[in-house]
């Protein structure tokens, strides 16, 4: 093995630097040292109390923002939009099943249940049941561990299917899932809207998020066999933290013999 440079070394002691660095400002960030929606101290400032270069605070400050932890404008400085460090949640689906498999791999705590009719700004995804009361939850859906907020979901259910309430929390599953094993019907067909909108007051607040933010809102709609609509979410995703991964495959062309 080559001995090291010092020139090589210098790179690596910069690099171990701007990992302790960006980890004391994640920790001060977490403990509301710096408080949500504030300001971080200019780089100068934090060149001053660490004694680095600006290179490396500005490397420190990359990992904050790949953190979620803070966004930076040119002329603003940089801003923290998040009190605890997250991952971007990947969404990727193409199917039912893959659908379920989501489901099982996060939670969904439901703190508010009730019967209610639709709101009228989201009529138009109930279509000829808009008037109709249907089941209302909502409440926040996190990994496994319970750490990381992914997103502020609301749930219209058929009231026909009250009866799984119980069975929510211990299920596991997608509620679809649920519907389908206790009523033995069939989902086979969701529609789904995908748009970008201002985050609610509500949402903001439950994912720890300044509401100036937008929310990328995944809207399904669940219809049976029968081809009745029996179910249909709305899930509120920070911008920041939420990307969707669509695979598209061409349809095979018959070609002339």
């Amino acid at each position: 093995m080559g001995k090291t440079t010092p020139a090589q070394a210098a790179t690596r002691g910069e690099s171990r630097r701007y990992y302790q660095v960006s980890n004391i400002l994640m920790q001060r960030i977490e403990e509301g040292v710096y408080k949500l929606g504030e300001l971080l101290p200019t780089e100068v400032e934090l060149c001053e109390e660490f004694e680095i270069s600006r290179y490396t605070v500005r490397e420190a400050l990359r990992r904050l923002i790949e953190a979620g932890l803070v966004t930076r404008r040119q002329g603003s400085g940089t801003q923290i939009i998040a009190t605890q460090k997250y991952t971007n949640y990947a969404h990727t689906m193409r199917s039912l099943s893959e659908l379920f498999e989501y489901a099982s791999d996060t939670v969904i705590s439901f703190d508010l249940i009730e019967e209610r009719l639709p709101a009228p700004e989201l009529a138009r995804h109930f279509g000829d049941r808009a008037e109709e009361s249907w089941l209302y939850m909502e409440g926040v859906r996190t990994d496994r561990e319970g750490k990381r907020p992914i997103c502020f979901t609301r749930v219209f259910i058929d009231t026909r299917f009250n009866g799984i309430v119980g069975e929510l929390q211990s299920h596991g599953s997608a509620i679809y899932a649920l519907i389908e094993d206790r009523y033995k019907i069939n989902v086979d067909d969701v529609e789904q809207e995908i748009r970008a909108l201002p985050i609610t007051k509500a949402a903001a607040k439950k994912l720890d998020v300044p509401q100036r933010e937008y929310a990328v809102q995944m809207v399904r709609r669940y219809v049976s066999s029968e081809g009745k609509l029996i179910l249909v979410s709305i899930s509120d995703h920070p911008s920041s933290r939420f990307s969707y991964t669509m695979h598209l495959r061409r349809e095979g062309m018959k070609g002339s013999s």
